[in-house]
């Protein structure tokens, strides 16, 4: 088992074909419900801690599990304490915005979008990505009172360009398997190529 400590709140665990038989798990079998997988994932935690400072005992964690061709596999492990909002006196502030992904198969598609936001005069932060998978990532968040699962409200023109993302997961794909275009400003300075 290799672990490798990303940052305070991530970790990288990797898992070969003997390390998945010694803890009696396989990528098709987890299933947190299922007790056995509940119990190798906290040996797992158990041995991060000790080994790297690691500690997610108190927290929520957002796991994914990627299969690897030999057998094992690469299992990302993310606190989720702080993401979504600050922790003040004990209670957590809810976020006035809510990041919403969008994936845009070139970047002849992107970046009209990023005009189209500008005129409409979006100022708050973006970040534009490039993925692995080739394709091209755009965040932008949108204020919250007017979130509506399935629909961004004045911007909906944005799914007729790209996909929207709404799985959780995708935020975390993003980290993984793209690398940055811009982070802070992505509409406006693509908007100027467009």
């Amino acid at each position: 088992m290799e672990l490798l400590l990303i940052s305070d709140s991530k970790l990288k665990v990797t898992l070969t074909n003997e390390d998945m038989k010694r803890l009696d798990i396989s990528c098709d079998g987890l299933d947190y419900d299922n007790t056995e997988t509940r119990r190798a994932f906290w040996q797992i935690l158990d041995e991060a801690k000790s080994k790297t400072g690691f500690d997610a005992a108190r927290d929520r964690v957002f796991i994914q599990v990627y299969p690897s061709k030999c057998g094992g596999c690469e299992m990302y492990v993310i606190k989720l304490k702080g993401l979504f909002g600050k922790e003040k006196e004990g209670k957590m502030e809810v976020a006035k915005t809510r990041a919403s992904v969008f994936s845009f198969d070139s970047m002849t598609s992107l970046l009209p979008v990023c005009r189209q936001l500008k005129g409409l005069g979006y100022g708050r932060e973006s970040a534009a990505y490039i993925g692995d998978d080739g394709r091209f990532y755009l965040v932008v968040n949108e204020e919250s009172p007017t979130c509506q699962r399935g629909s961004f409200g004045e911007f909906s023109f944005l799914e007729e360009y790209g996909r929207r993302h709404t799985e959780p997961s995708r935020a975390a794909y993003i980290r993984e398997h793209c690398r940055a275009i811009e982070e802070k400003d992505a509409v406006n300075i693509l908007a100027s190529f467009a």
